[in-house]
């Protein structure tokens, strides 16, 4: 039996073959979705075409390379890949997701639009500053906000998204990230407390008391759980989660429970809150990312420089005011 890698040599051959046609990029654009989704009829959703069109589609791309990419049973919805189709996918990659999320770039108004992914508390407490001066730079691009966390890597792989501000290194080969800057966490409680808890207050004192935590998958929980179930000698007491810091202090503000949120997030003014720095936590680093065939792009190299100073400049201000 010939070799996977084998296969993907012909493929190349028969491509350079004058005498065979131009390959249709829909055509592996549908093979690749098949391939993806295990089924004709997801990657038919996917493209918004017929399942009979998805399946025409692969039978084409299968008579020009002369053999067999998928097989199914008959009667079964599900496909599997034969070990030239194994071959033909592995050889795509992510490189035909960046070459369509390009195309899909190109294809765009002419009034050009940015599509950017924030975490919803980075995006309320900076991105008022970030998007005037860059408006003022940049008046005729349009910016598309996406405030999420969790999603933003999937976002960006699947050309949903330009470029992105997270607290994740993804190490997709398909994205570029940059550092912009790190910084502390702090426990955060409400001032009212003060007068019931031994004095000097540690973090040891508020074992047993209510805890305001994110949601789940969001890094700063995990983080925040283990330190504090490590000072305990028991997990916290969890009364309730958010997904944003802005939440989290209402909530403290309130008298609910206490956080362990970014310092920059805390007004030094508010006298309803108290903080703890917490030294022992690892700061939390901040990346800018963006697609790799546009990491030269010069309003994308703008936008990220005008993050950078931005919060950099918060980050340091925030750890100078509290330390």
């Amino acid at each position: 039996m010939k070799h996977e890698t084998g296969w993907v040599q012909d493929m190349v051959e028969s491509k350079s073959d004058p005498t065979n046609p131009k390959i249709d990029i829909s055509l592996l654009q549908t093979f690749h979705l098949v391939a993806k989704t295990g089924s004709f009829s997801a990657a038919a959703r996917e493209l918004s075409i017929s399942y009979q069109s998805a399946a025409n589609h692969v039978r084409r791309l299968e008579q020009m390379y002369g053999t067999q990419l998928v097989s199914a049973e008959k009667g079964s919805r599900q496909i599997t890949l034969t070990a030239p189709g194994r071959a033909l996918f592995a050889s795509l990659g992510t490189e035909l997701d960046t070459i369509l999320a390009r195309i899909t770039l190109l294809m765009r108004d002419v009034n050009s639009v940015m599509r950017v992914g924030v975490p919803q508390a980075l995006f309320h407490h900076f991105f008022p500053r970030i998007v005037a001066a860059f408006r003022e730079a940049h008046p005729d691009t349009q910016l598309s906000f996406f405030e999420r966390d969790t999603i933003l890597e999937t976002m960006m792989r699947n050309g949903e998204l330009d470029a992105c501000v997270s607290e994740r290194y993804f190490g997709e080969p398909g994205i570029s990230q940059v550092l912009l800057g790190e910084y502390r966490l702090a426990l955060v409680y409400p001032s009212a407390w003060c007068s019931e808890m031994s004095q000097p207050i540690g973090i040891r004192g508020f074992a047993g008391r209510p805890f305001i935590t994110y949601e789940p998958g969001q890094t700063i929980r995990a983080r925040a759980q283990d330190l504090l179930t490590e000072a305990f000698g028991t997990p916290p007491k969890a009364a309730t989660s958010a997904s944003g810091c802005t939440s989290m202090i209402a909530f403290v503000g309130a008298e609910i429970g206490y956080a362990v949120v970014p310092e920059w997030i805390v007004d030094p003014n508010d006298s309803r809150l108290k903080t703890i720095g917490m030294d022992d936590l690892q700061k939390v680093k901040v990346y800018f990312g963006c697609s790799a065939f546009l990491e030269h792009d010069p309003s994308i190299l703008d936008f990220r420089e005008i993050c950078r100073e931005a919060m950099g400049a918060q980050f340091n201000r925030a750890a100078r005011a509290s330390g």
